[in-house]
């Protein structure tokens, strides 16, 4: 059957169109008892108001569009929530896209977003994704866009993101102070943002210290339970082993919990364990993981606000780029030598 229409309401009421129209935007012509009498019509035919014919003439669609690369990851399942409630507050809808890691799934996604002509983009950069080409035809196309977590090098777009060189040194300071110094690092991909930040974090760390950077130690590669799992067993075939492994995220440490259990090590007793990630999901490893404490929750809302901002008011937005600083969580991972608290 077809929608019903205000022409319909109209007919019922044996009133103009434009009445209705206007009763149902609340316009001061209309008097309260018509407009009450035209939202109790409308109750009673199931109308439902077309919003692709409002936001035509409004030249404004309401809905920000978002590309995240897995939404098996808390972490972006977090952000993503965040995003919805943030947008939601403020009478944005949200259609949220994932990429699973592949950068021509990011572009087909974006380009579909487009096409729906969102108001906005909210994109979390894939582990592939070393080609700006998609968002320097973004930039042209004047689509406000902000990064959030992860962003593409080589374009100039606002951005949420972690202190994450800062965080990665910091803790791995207080570490080395327990008197540890034989450290590896699970690194990610350096062409993605988040990998070549916390990297960069733990070199700066180890040079501080005056340690000796040993390369056969930072291993490449992604961000998946898999990569940790693969990393670990790479560097166990060398028998040459630190005492505590730093990875890029707590789905790689995972993978270490995985690898050290199957060789029969035990955690931390053999090797400590230290990983970016969630409290939450930290809290779910045994033993607990010691972390660089992030909060999906934060970057998600600030990125959706910061995107509505930008969109409704592009001249007198003031901050561009927004950092959101992590904390170390010690928890159980990493044994703790002088006892301290």
């Amino acid at each position: 059957m077809p929608h019903p229409t205000q022409s319909d309401i109209a007919r019922k009421l044996k009133v103009s169109r434009i009445t209705v129209s206007k009763a149902l935007r609340g316009h001061p012509d209309i008097s309260s008892q018509m407009k009450k009498m035209v939202l109790d019509a409308a109750s009673d035919v199931g109308y439902i108001p077309n919003l692709i014919a409002q936001n035509l003439t409004a030249q404004r669609t309401y809905t920000l569009g978002v590309v995240i690369p897995d939404l098996e990851n808390s972490f972006f399942a977090y952000a993503t929530d965040s995003i919805i409630d943030a947008a939601t507050e403020r009478n944005y809808n949200v259609f949220v896209t994932v990429s699973r890691e592949h950068r021509q799934s990011e572009v087909l996604n974006i380009q579909k977003l487009i096409g729906m002509r969102v108001d906005g983009l909210l994109v979390c950069v894939s582990q592939e994704t070393n080609d700006p080409s998609i968002f320097k035809q973004i930039s042209s196309l004047n689509i406000p866009l902000v990064f959030f977590d992860r962003q593409s090098e080589g374009v100039d777009f606002p951005s949420v993101t972690f202190d994450d060189r800062n965080g990665a040194a910091n803790a791995l300071d207080k570490i080395i102070k327990e008197g540890y110094t034989k450290i590896a690092h699970f690194a990610g991909y350096s062409t993605v943002s988040i990998g070549k930040e916390r990297c960069l974090g733990y070199k700066h760390a180890m040079e501080k210290n005056g340690i000796d950077i040993r390369p056969e130690w930072i291993i490449e590669g992604g961000f998946e339970i898999t990569d940790g799992y693969k990393a670990f067993m790479k560097l166990y075939k060398t028998a040459d082993l630190p005492e505590i492994i730093f990875t890029v995220n707590d789905r790689a440490a995972l993978g270490v919990y995985k690898a050290m259990r199957d060789v029969g090590l035990k955690i931390p007793d053999d090797i400590g364990v230290l990983g970016f990630g969630i409290s939450e999901t930290a809290q779910l490893l045994s033993p607990s993981l010691s972390i660089i404490s992030q909060d999906p929750r934060k970057v998600g809302s600030a990125a959706a606000e910061l995107l509505i901002e930008l969109i409704s008011h592009p001249e007198t937005v003031k901050s561009r780029d927004i950092t959101i600083e992590e904390t170390f969580l010690w928890n159980e991972s990493i044994l703790r030598k002088h006892g301290r608290k």
